[in-house]
């Protein structure tokens, strides 16, 4: 598995490249993917991807999945009933995914094509939204670049999120890239 400075290095060198408007929407979409270890790390520090993104010419938007679901169920209408009845919990989910997908495309409808928009938190997400729906149902939004910062493997163009799931085949671009490790 690649290190924090391993990943740090391999995103220096993407967000040096020219960029193409006309790249495909899955090309807009990078998946930083690290070992779920790391995910203190690359949160703790990822005042160095911004910096290294502004270095680049580029603007940095940052959007935290992490406290989404709270937030979104201390609002939801069936609060309390949900909390007396827990089970009932998987009937609203499609719910939460549709309030993802609206907060993350807002955040790309603010967005330039110069610009970048880190989603941070993704793990936060296992066991109530797939990752891949989301980046599916939001990739015709992007209009500069998507990093996905992702904790678990990448292989093959697979990615398993958390190791722990069976893996999706995407065609993002892999941070560290697929032959690097």
């Amino acid at each position: 598995m690649p290190s924090f400075d391993d990943i740090l290095a391999y995103y220096r060198k993407q967000i040096q490249l020219p960029w193409q408007n006309d790249v495909h929407y899955a090309g807009r979409v990078w998946m930083v993917w690290y070992d779920k270890g790391l995910e203190r790390r690359i949160r703790g520090q990822l005042y160095e991807f911004e910096h290294l993104t502004k270095a680049a010419g580029h603007g940095w938007q940052h959007l935290d999945l992490v406290s989404q679901f709270p937030k979104w169920m201390a609002t939801h209408e069936f609060l309390s009933e949900l909390l007396d009845q827990p089970e009932e919990l998987r009937s609203i989910l499609p719910e939460f995914e549709a309030h993802l997908i609206e907060k993350l495309k807002s955040s790309l409808d603010q967005a330039s094509d110069n610009d970048v928009i880190v989603v941070t938190g993704s793990g936060s997400l296992f066991g109530l939204v797939r990752v891949s729906t989301l980046i599916t149902k939001i990739a015709s939004a992007i209009r500069g670049r998507l990093v996905l910062t992702f904790p678990g493997s990448h292989q093959s163009n697979v990615y398993r999120l958390l190791d722990a799931r069976d893996g999706w085949n995407y065609h993002a671009i892999p941070i560290p890239p697929a032959d690097a490790v």
